[in-house]
């Protein structure tokens, strides 16, 4: 089990539960009340098979991240951590900074109430992009891996040698003997171990990974005995050849992500024997107990983990005894290294982006290039040059600009380029744009329709909503960007104000995702709701939701998104 699960379970010591956290910030932030808590927590969970008994003592996903000037915020299930407002660039371990001494407070608190009964987990750290994004925001990291990389791979050794110190401190704190245990996967080791991963890198190409991700997860693995590199979303899998690269590794864990079936689904028995054919352990997730016999028959067991999706200790015990048939069994995949064609077949290549052979204007041809390349200079001098030449901005905007806009965005949907190229296009757009706008003021034809756009309240992701941004201002629409956690007056107040054609709300998690019901509701009661089109997206959003709560429309990526926007104004796609 990822968690523990305490439904029927009879108790293994008389701990009395704490008195509920007066609030938030006690419930994660105070580390005498969460050490009786996870005491009390463990003695009432299920503790067979091989369910750890270990305290959660997480804060937060890339806790590391806050150590370094990361501004904590608890929320109902997890703990946010957002950008430090005065970062700039330099990467300085403090230690004395309150989050450093939270972090050993919180594990010596905890390890004083374990009193050597159950294991204290090693907060979830991450390392690397993940770290640096969740320090000065995804975009702004992206952007860096063609804009400064040299200063980002600087960056990504500072934050490893400071990884370095921070997980030997801290287990030194948890450690029994020399064993020790993570807070997620339930995962043990008789020495050093850590989870890493590198969530960003759905969005950069291979060639970034190599160089920006590869080496510093590599170090890890050489410092550290025992490493499980967490797999995370269909959109990463490209990078497994790269992974399998790395000697040290000693296993991959798989999370298929939202939307996708989970860990046992026959759809990842080939991606699973190719992770054991590279010489690596897999953990599969979430596996359901009627998965359980066709995955292991298929797979075979050795170096294979499992996280079960269990609900009672019943149901263990059928694990159990399904899996005791295959104690020491053989595995179907074979354990040779994969081969070089194996390898690039799970390989795809940046492509580079270039213009099309019929351009219809030589003139104007570079800053179809430049925008595409994501060239911000090229493409603000190309614009002067225009309009001192007397072109029309309307001409250059339609004809160019938005073209170019959609070029990058059909790459990107393909698979061709990935989100940095998206970024620097949309900034070198923008760049030119700004040249054309006082020339287009108290025109109608300046813009095809006015966006507002946000992500609804409860929910801090932004990287998703201000790719459809780009992309919609791109092509040529007005753009308002209000932000993250917006609430339902605050769409009303802004639809109204800006006389908005359509509202995008946007939302990454499955919790959120139901305010966009009350966003409508509200548009409605302000006498609004026929006035504006709504249009969602989002991981867990789909076709059927949108139908389900009234919206006018759903798109699953940045480009869709134009199409669909262009669809809702009444325009072609």
């Amino acid at each position: 089990m990822w968690e523990h699960f305490q439904k029927g379970v009879k108790p293994h010591a008389d701990i009395p539960a704490p008195a509920p956290a007066k609030d938030l910030n006690q419930k994660w932030f105070d580390p005498q009340w969460r050490a009786e808590y996870l005491d009390w927590y463990v003695a009432h969970s299920s503790l067979k098979a091989d369910i750890l008994p270990v305290a959660n003592t997480q804060l937060g996903p890339g806790s590391l991240a806050a150590i370094l000037g990361g501004v904590f915020e608890g929320g109902e299930d997890t703990i946010w951590i957002h950008p430090d407002p005065d970062f700039n660039d330099e990467i300085v371990f403090n230690p004395e900074h309150p989050n450093w001494i939270l972090h050993k407070e919180l594990l010596k608190a905890c390890k004083a109430k374990a009193n050597g009964h159950y294991y204290v987990g090693m907060p979830d750290l991450m390392e690397g992009l993940d770290v640096l994004a969740a320090l000065k925001g995804t975009d702004k990291v992206l952007l860096d891996t063609v804009m400064q990389p040299e200063v980002l791979e600087q960056q990504m050794q500072q934050i490893n040698d400071i990884y370095f110190k921070v997980f030997d401190e801290l287990y030194d704190i948890i450690r029994e003997g020399d064993e020790m245990a993570f807070c997620y996967f339930s995962s043990w080791a008789p020495g050093k171990m850590s989870k890493l991963q590198s969530d960003i890198s759905t969005m950069i190409s291979e060639d970034d990974y190599r160089r920006f991700v590869q080496p510093f997860i590599r170090e890890q693995c050489q410092k550290i005995d025992y490493t499980l590199y967490h797999l995370d979303g269909v959109g990463a899998m490209h990078h497994l050849p790269a992974l399998l690269e790395i000697e040290e590794l000693n296993a991959i864990q798989w999370t298929p992500g939202v939307g996708e079936p989970q860990g046992g689904s026959p759809k990842w028995y080939d991606l699973y024997k190719k992770i054991l054919a590279g010489g690596k352990s897999i953990m599969a997730c979430w596996v359901t107990l009627d998965e359980l016999k066709p995955l292991l028959d298929n797979i075979g067991a050795d170096g294979v983990h499992l996280e079960m999706d269990f609900h009672n200790e019943q149901e263990v015990e059928q694990a159990m005894r399904i899996v005791e048939e295959y104690s020491f069994s053989s595995p179907a995949a074979s354990k040779e290294s994969l081969s070089k064609e194996e390898a690039a077949a799970t390989k795809q290549k940046t492509i580079i982006i270039k213009s099309p052979e019929a351009a219809e204007d030589e003139a104007l041809k570079p800053l179809f290039n430049a925008i595409v390349d994501g060239k911000l200079e090229p493409a603000v001098e190309v614009t002067q040059k225009a309009i001192a030449e007397g072109i029309q901005p309307q001409e250059i905007i339609n004809n160019y600009m938005i073209k170019a806009m959609g070029e990058v965005g059909q790459r990107f949907q393909d698979g061709k380029a990935f989100v940095p190229q998206l970024l620097m296009a949309g900034r070198a757009m923008k760049g030119a744009l700004e040249l054309l706008k006082p020339l287009l003021q108290g025109s109608a034809a300046t813009t095809i329709g006015k966006v507002v756009i946000g992500t609804v309240k409860g929910d801090l992701h932004d990287i998703g909503k201000n790719l459809v941004a780009s992309m919609l201002e791109g092509c040529g629409f007005e753009v308002i960007n209000i932000g993250i956690d917006v609430s339902c007056d605050k769409f009303v107040e802004e639809v109204k104000k800006n006389k908005a054609d359509i509202l995008c709300m946007s939302a990454l998690l499955t919790t959120t995702m139901t305010y966009m019901q009350d966003v409508i509701n509200a548009l409605e009661a302000a006498g609004i709701r026929n006035q504006v089109k709504v249009m969602i997206g989002g991981a867990p959003v789909s076709q059927g939701f949108a139908d389900e709560i009234g919206a006018d429309g759903y798109s699953d990526n940045a480009n869709t998104a134009v199409a669909v926007a262009k669809e809702l104004m009444g325009l072609h796609k």
